[in-house]
C-alpha cells in the first residue's frame, strides 16, 4: 500500500511555505511504482474510454494506467509544448499559475479518467476539466496519487468523481 512514508518531503520548495512531496522513491521501486499505478485505476466496472495525463508528473503514471485499462491516452501539457489546434486554459495553483493546453481530437463522447500526482487547490484539475468538457467529453473523473486535505481541491471538484491514493 502506498503511504506518506513512500514520499520524500522538501520544505520551502519550490517557494517558501510549500512542503513538496517527491515521488522519486516510488519511481525508484518497481514494486511501489506498480502499486501506485494499480491504485490510480478506478474501481472495476467504471467506464473509462481514455486516460488524460497531466504535465508533468501525471505523465509518468497515466500511460501505464491506460495500458492496464486497455485504452488510449491523451496529454494535458503546459503551453508551448504541443503543436497544432489546441484548447487552452489557465490554472491557478498553490504557488503560482500555469497555462495548459490539449489537443481536443478524440475526446468527444468519451469517458475520461484524468491522472495526476497531487490534488491541492484544484486549480489545475478545474482547468483540465474545462478543456475536456469543451472538447465534448461525456464525463470527467480524477485519480490523484496524493491529496492535501487542508487545501480546497476536493471541494472545488465537487461536481466530479475524485479518488486519491494517499491523503495528507
Amino acid at each position: 500500500m502506498i503511504t506518506l512514508a513512500d514520499f520524500d518531503t522538501y520544505p520551502d520548495f519550490p517557494v517558501p511555505g510549500i512542503l513538496f512531496y517527491d515521488i522519486s522513491p516510488i519511481l525508484a521501486s518497481p514494486d511501489k511504482f506498480r502499486e501506485a499505478c494499480d491504485a490510480l485505476k478506478p474501481a472495476a466496472g467504471t467506464q473509462v474510454d481514455i486516460v488524460a495525463g497531466v504535465d508533468a508528473r501525471g505523465f509518468i503514471f497515466a500511460p501505464v494506467v491506460a495500458q492496464d485499462l486497455g485504452v488510449g491516452m491523451t496529454m494535458i501539457r503546459k503551453k508551448g509544448k504541443m503543436p497544432g489546434e489546441l484548447l487552452e486554459a489557465d490554472a491557478t495553483i498553490e504557488y503560482g499559475a500555469s497555462e495548459l493546453v490539449m489537443n481536443p481530437a478524440g475526446i468527444a463522447g468519451k469517458h475520461v479518467l484524468v491522472v495526476d500526482d497531487v490534488l491541492a487547490t484544484g486549480g489545475t484539475a478545474t482547468a483540465v476539466a474545462k478543456m475536456l468538457l469543451t472538447a465534448g467529453a461525456a464525463s470527467v473523473r480524477f485519480s490523484f496519487l496524493m491529496e492535501i486535505e487542508a487545501l480546497p481541491g476536493r471541494g472545488v471538484l465537487a461536481d466530479y468523481d475524485v479518488e486519491s491514493v494517499v491523503l495528507v
